[in-house]
């Protein structure tokens, strides 16, 4: 099962990382793009916007390999007003149209388009919300639950965290601190609202295995039981690298910590997008 949803992993771990990115990118320039001139904005923005176009790029190219016949990617546009999947392929190509026009602006023209930013922060989110209904709204017993929201939306913020830590070592000192440490919290409380949240998804699957009445196949059940272990240890290795980041923030200059903690948290949320796909 694995090998047939690989598309669809790659396809919405790299559409997610990549609003992440943006949405880190527009809130710190936001906030703290007074701090810098023109020049250090274009330098802080260029590298890290052409990676989140190239990664939805990517990601786009992926969904359409899931198709069989990736020209009937088109096809699916004809149903905005009836199907999530048509909703989901059009705000996904507004986002990165606007991604993509603001990194042009500052890779050819020089100029940093902070609304083009936000715009297409806006696009990406309504997007990750309509990638997330496409599943809620199956009859697959482990997608149709408000876990899939926080899941999607969780990625987005641990990987787009990430990226604003990461980002955050060609700051200055002072901003530097503020913007990693604002990151790393970001990450935590998304982290600790997905664990709370997995109370009442446990709970659901509970009283869906007792149900009399179930319109939606047991399969995805049993397949949850037998990797509850990869499941678990997901989580381990994201909390593991929260808190390899979190010792990084406080250590100030440990950038070991700081890469081997994100990679630990990247690392965690495909386990947990594999185990998603392969419940189906």
């Amino acid at each position: 099962m694995i090998v047939q949803e690989w598309p669809l992993i790659v396809f919405t771990l790299l559409v997610q990382g990549s609003v992440g990115t943006t949405v880190l990118l527009s809130l710190i320039l936001l906030f703290a793009g007074n701090s810098l001139d023109g020049a250090q904005r274009r330098r802080f923005l260029l590298a890290p916007l052409i990676v989140a176009v190239v990664a939805g790029g990517c990601g786009l190219i992926a969904s359409t390999l899931h198709l069989g016949y990736p020209l009937n990617a088109f096809n699916a546009l004809r149903h905005f007003s009836s199907s999530w999947l048509s909703r989901e392929i059009i705000f996904a190509s507004l986002y990165l149209a606007a991604v993509g026009i603001a990194a042009v602006l500052a890779l050819f023209l020089r100029k940093v388009c902070l609304p083009l930013l936000l715009l297409g922060s806006v696009l990406g989110l309504i997007d990750v919300y309509c990638m997330g209904s496409i599943y809620t709204h199956t009859t697959i017993a482990t997608w149709t639950h408000i876990n899939t929201w926080f899941m999607f939306f969780g990625a987005v913020l641990s990987i787009g965290a990430t990226a604003g830590i990461w980002l955050s070592a060609g700051l200055g000192d002072k901003l530097r601190r503020q913007v990693a440490a604002s990151a790393l919290a970001v990450m935590a409380v998304g982290a600790l609202l997905r664990l709370l949240e997995q109370m009442s998804y446990f709970s659901y699957l509970t009283q869906a295995k007792l149900s009399q009445v179930v319109t939606f196949p047991h399969q995805p059940l049993a397949a949850f039981d037998h990797l509850r272990t990869l499941y678990i240890a997901s989580w381990v290795l994201l909390l593991v690298g929260i808190a390899l980041m979190g010792r990084s923030v406080s250590a100030c200059k440990c950038r070991s910590m700081v890469v081997l903690g994100g990679c630990a948290v990247i690392a965690a949320e495909v386990l947990l997008r594999v185990v998603f796909f392969t419940l189906s």
